[in-house]
């Protein structure tokens, strides 16, 4: 799966420039990887974001148009609440596209590849979840390294408190 970096737009095609910015595509590597699950305004977005909510699915929103306030007076209409991307983590866009069944008005950009993203996402958790069993001779190195840190601990406490036993004898003259 690859996304914009710019825009966050999901691409499950071999695209190497994104459609809406023209920016180089990365491919996702991290599960948490904040990538837009749609664009949206109005009604919607308030049903939506409450959705998520609800479900406990981080978001972010972001304005589709940062120079919103000029295409208000160009458009006549209100650009900053009508084109709105909703920001969420990679491992969320299939519960998230789940919320976005209840709004009929809504068109899923996602949909096509929920079966991939679902593939994706599993893969990177058990990559993250693999334990590597540590070899007899590295086990045997951390043990006598931990056994040397231990004893140089004591050491520096002992010492440590012998100074200032001697420092607070001085203060009351013993």
């Amino acid at each position: 799966m690859k996304f914009c970096r710019s825009c966050k737009r999901l691409y499950d095609d071999p695209k190497a420039r994104c459609d809406d910015c023209g920016k180089k595509l990365y491919t996702v590597t991290d599960i948490n990887e904040p990538v837009r699950l749609c664009v949206i305004g109005g009604t919607e977005r308030a049903m939506l974001t409450g959705m998520l909510r609800d479900a406990d699915i981080p978001f972010v929103e972001e304005n589709t148009h940062p120079q919103g306030v000029a295409n208000e007076l160009v458009t006549g209409y209100d650009v900053k609440l009508n084109n709105i991307s909703v920001i969420v983590p990679y491992s969320a866009v299939p519960k998230a596209q789940q919320l976005l069944l209840g709004i009929t008005t809504l068109r899923d950009e996602n949909a096509a590849f929920t079966d991939s993203i679902r593939a994706d996402i599993e893969r990177y958790r058990a990559k993250e979840s693999e334990d590597k069993p540590m070899s007899p001779a590295m086990r045997t190195t951390v043990r006598v390294l931990s056994a040397i840190l231990f004893l140089l601990l004591l050491a520096i406490v002992v010492l440590g408190t012998d100074k200032i036993m001697e420092l607070i004898k001085g203060l009351f003259g013993g």
